[in-house]
């Protein structure tokens, strides 16, 4: 009886554990990035439920949120891509930011709200910096800028991870080591998708067969190579979590010429 009453309690502590660990993961995503900030006054007290909403600029769905008693909120699950913020409280004018999301990121978005007439907007021109304040891991994003701008031989979108800090070639068939470690223990998704090569635990494509995800398909991705969080597990060296484009409330398209002449 006690020996079943000790196993009980053993599931029942590894079973909260899981549970603490699912919900710190789940603050992060593989696919998406998030918009945080506090809502202060122009002394810097915090303002409390005020309304924030965020507008995507590609696609205008609109996801909305109300700041917390300490005047902090957070809209997560949102696609990488551009966005306008809108931030509003009672006897306050409104505050209007935009800002970029990046894949795996939160953008710190700090909204400073003025004792303004009925109707007036403090609108924040600039886009938001992305600075990385909330997160201790190692981690780079190379957007879509650098994928379209960037010279690169073969149009394979995962080179460019060469560019993060840590990363080497690794032997003669295009593996990419990251701290050193073996190329053979890097992970790959493609939007939260495993894009593994099962046999030769590499890359799926990369050094032995015709390669399914094009360059102009990809969005952004993000490379991780150390202290990342419990979703990015399964490997020693380096993460590249990589997602697609998806449309626009614009029609939008691209072509390219590719040739290989001696």
């Amino acid at each position: 009886m006690k020996q079943n009453l000790k196993a009980l309690r053993t599931a029942t502590g590894l079973m909260m554990v899981l549970l603490l660990v699912a919900g710190i993961a789940a603050a992060q995503s593989a696919t998406a990035g998030a918009i945080s900030g506090t809502v202060t006054d122009q002394t810097g007290a915090v303002v409390p439920n005020a309304k924030v909403t965020v507008t995507s600029n590609a696609t205008n769905a609109v996801s909305e949120t109300v700041a917390g008693v300490n005047g902090e909120f957070r809209v997560s699950n949102l696609s990488p891509g551009k966005y306008s913020v809108t931030v509003n409280a009672a006897n306050f004018g409104a505050y209007k930011a935009a800002t970029l999301v990046e894949v795996g990121l939160s953008t710190r978005v700090d909204a400073r709200l003025s004792v303004s007439a009925a109707g007036e907007i403090v609108q924040v021109v600039d886009e938001a910096p992305l600075v990385n304040t909330e997160h201790h891991d190692f981690s780079t994003n190379v957007n879509q800028t650098s994928i379209n701008e960037l010279p690169i031989n073969g149009r394979r979108w995962s080179n460019f991870a060469l560019l993060t800090p840590g990363a080497t070639p690794d032997g003669d068939f295009g593996l990419i080591s990251f701290r050193g470690i073996s190329g053979l223990l890097n992970n790959n998704t493609i939007d939260g998708g495993d894009n593994n090569q099962a046999f030769f635990s590499e890359e799926r494509g990369r050094t032995r067969a015709s390669y399914v995800i094009s360059q102009s398909a990809v969005r952004e991705f993000q490379v991780n190579t150390s202290n990342y969080s419990a979703e990015y597990g399964r490997s020693a060296g380096g993460v590249v979590n990589a997602v697609t484009k998806s449309g626009s409330n614009q029609f939008h398209g691209s072509a390219f010429w590719y040739i290989r002449d001696n």
